[in-house]
């Protein structure tokens, strides 16, 4: 087989993927890319041509228009993960390794969601101890909540 011929195929097999990627869900562009390199590195072109296979791979799904609004998706994904109660950092942390750009925090919501969370696991006993704060403290934390939004649940609402 000829090296064009096999350009050819590694190109089409690439925008395969992309389609076969995008009929799935929604792939930011650096997911997209992430995982096209994952598929197609194991063989033995050169890097530079890899990433010519790849651009122009993205670039047929962004002439298709099959790559949404990247603001659009991280609101959708953002929307997703307040509905399972995770907090502003972990909402972030979550768009920027897909590539998104972040949310703005909503206050009400953090304070709602954080209360909810504590009601759904200590139940609505007004007296907690100092450890029993510390530890709502600690998992408030790790659901990636921010720091001014476990100070009002532990201080100003229990």
């Amino acid at each position: 087989m000829s090296d064009q011929e096999k350009s050819r195929k590694n190109k089409m097999a690439a925008k395969r993927k992309v389609m076969d990627l995008v009929a799935r869900r929604d792939h930011s562009e650096k997911e997209l890319r992430q995982k096209l390199r994952d598929k197609f590195s194991n063989d033995e072109d050169s890097k530079e041509s890899l990433e010519e296979l790849i651009q122009e791979a993205i670039d047929y799904a962004k002439d298709n228009r099959w790559l949404g609004d990247p603001q659009e998706m991280a609101y959708r994904l953002a929307d997703m993960l307040h509905r399972r109660n995770k907090g502003i950092y972990y909402i972030n942390n979550y768009l920027r390794e897909k590539g998104l750009p972040s949310v703005d925090k909503d206050q009400a919501q953090e304070l709602e969601k954080a209360l909810d969370l504590v009601h759904s696991k200590w139940g609505e006993n007004s007296e907690t101890s100092r450890e029993e704060k510390a530890r709502i403290c600690r998992f408030l934390a790790a659901r990636g909540f921010d720091s001014e939004t476990v100070r009002k649940v532990i201080y100003e609402k229990l």
